[in-house]
Parts: structure tokens; sequence; C-alpha cells
């Protein structure tokens, strides 16, 4: 008596007679389906042969118009489609991270956060990813939004007070403003400092028209104090400067404080209130990010934490700019 012929393990089939199997049972014709894998009739009759062998079913009727699957084939076609969709996904994956490792990209952002947050964060990025390149365009405030309306920038970084009309902002971190001081002066050595203990210390405050100015602002609006600076400047440098000096204490960004090439220049948190300020990614909505612009951003989201900052506190989350 013959023994039964045991069935094949997984490890006995091949692709390629499965792939055969999936063109039949699409196709209904050895030729149709030898055609579109650029076999021939034969070649492509003895794959499915030899599947069936292994597998010890007959998987096709064959009639003299047509390829039927049999019910065995019926049973095996849907778990083998699923293997293949599988892979398939499995491969494009595989493409995209490729993509993501070599490319190149340019970023927007304003003079402030590419002298201070960008150089950090590009360094720690060019180590994980040295085939992307990044052109980096340090451009007036007014301008990053539009470099990427125009194409020139594939996305842009600022802060979230910018006019950003028709453009995406996605929050990469949100920065606290900090008291800036020189390490002797009485507010020094303080863990925090409220917004109403600085009613008559002299300040150095950017000038009307930025966002920074607004949140200071509205930050002594809110401790109930008028607003008298000492010193308006046009730049964090002059301002810091002036701290420097001895001149005035100064309200900025804890990134900037946090990166001050001078030791006697000291961050100290305000308090009641905290006054946060987001900083964001600007992307166009008809565009759609590379894989290394991707790569960057949550290159950026995991890092920013890790920098020393006094204050970081990282709220990722997306908003459609009004």
């Amino acid at each position: 008596m013959r023994e039964p012929q045991t069935p094949a393990r997984p490890e006995s089939v091949t692709l390629r007679q499965l792939r055969a199997f999936v063109a039949v049972a699409q196709e209904q014709s050895v030729t149709r389906a030898a055609q579109r894998l650029h076999l021939t009739a034969s070649a492509l009759s003895m794959l499915v042969s030899s599947l069936e062998a292994e597998l010890a079913v007959r998987l096709f009727e064959r009639t003299t118009r047509r390829v039927v699957l049999t019910e065995e084939g019926q049973a095996l076609l849907p778990s083998v489609q699923m293997v293949f969709k599988d892979l398939d996904q499995a491969f494009d994956g595989l493409r995209q991270l490729s993509a993501r490792r070599r490319g190149r990209f340019a970023v927007a952002t304003s003079p402030l956060l590419a002298a201070t947050l960008l150089p950090q964060l590009l360094s720690s990025f060019r180590l994980r990813f040295p085939g992307i390149e990044v052109d980096l365009l340090d451009l007036p405030v007014d301008g990053i939004a539009q470099a990427v309306r125009e194409g020139r920038a594939d996305f842009g970084v600022c802060t979230a007070d910018q006019e950003v009309t028709g453009l995406l902002t996605t929050t990469l971190y949100q920065d606290r403003l900090m008291l800036a001081c020189l390490a002797d002066h009485p507010l020094a050595g303080r863990k925090e400092v409220r917004w109403s203990e600085l009613a008559g210390v002299p300040m150095a405050l950017l000038r009307h028209g930025s966002g920074l100015r607004t949140l200071v602002e509205r930050g002594f609006a809110e401790a109930g104090e008028p607003l008298v600076p000492a010193f308006q400047v046009a730049h964090v440098s002059t301002a810091v400067g002036l701290v420097e000096a001895g001149l005035a204490v100064a309200i900025l960004p804890s990134y900037a404080l946090s990166r001050t090439r001078s030791p006697s220049v000291v961050a100290v948190q305000l308090t009641a209130p905290v006054m946060l300020r987001d900083i964001v990614a600007l992307t166009d909505s008809q565009r759609e990010l590379t894989g290394p612009c991707e790569a960057f951003l949550a290159h950026f989201k995991t890092v920013v934490t890790e920098l020393p900052s006094p204050s970081p506190l990282p709220v990722p989350r997306k908003r459609k700019a009004v």
C-alpha cells in the first residue's frame, strides 16, 4: 500500500512558486500569467507543478479554455496573497527608511534660532544621518513663512507668533521666558522670580513689533505692573550685552540664555505668570515632506529635550494656521 505523501514544510516552498500560483489564479490562464511574470509558459507550468508536488495537493483544474482553482487552491490563495501584501509593506518600509537616511533639504529659521538652538540639533542630526545634507537659511523673521511658500525652504522653524496664513504649524518645542541678569545681581541667587518683583528694575527689552516683546508686555499686564524699559533694542545679542555690562536685566527665551557665551550672565525662572513660547515647524500643506525632512523634525522633537536648557517643555501637536 502506498504511503501518503508528507505535506511540504514551509521552508521547502519558494517565493517563485507562490508568485506563479497567485498569477495563474488571478489570470486563470498559464499563458497570460507567464507573460505577466516574464516567463515562458513551460517554465511557469513547472513552477506550479512543483508547488503542487511539494504540497501534495492539486491547486488547479485545467480545462480547454481556462485554469480554475480547486477547493484546496481556493483555501490557499487568500493566505498567500496576505504573505505578499505583508512582504510588499515590509519592502516599502525599508525603502522609506533608506530614503530618510540620505538626501538634502533646506530649513528656514530666524537668526536667533540659527545661532542658538539649531547648531546643536544639526550637529547631532549629522551624526545620526551623515548622508543627509542640510541648507540652513537664516532669514529675517518675517521672511521665514515666505521662503516656505515660495519653495526656497522645505520647511521653516520659528516661534508661533509669526504670520503664517495658509501654512501648517507643528509644535516642536515649548520654551519658557527667563530673567537674564548678572551673577552678582540681587535676584540671581533666586530659584524663581515673580514678574511683580521686576517693577522699577532697569530692563533691556526688544522693541515693539516682536513676538517676544508682546509676551513680555502680557507678563507684566497679568502681574498688574507697568512696563517702563530702560533700553529698547532690536536684537537679543544687544540685550545680553547690556546685561553683561550691568546696565539692565532682560527677559529672553531660555534657549538663547542657556547658550550665551558669557559666564557672568545667569538665567532665573519667571513665575506668576509662567510665560511659554511655542517653537514650531512651518510646512506647506500642498507639498509632502520628504523622508529627510521628516527625519529631522522627529530628531528635533526627541533631542531638543536633551539639550542643556533651563526649562525645556516639549508639547508636540499640530494645528492649521488661521
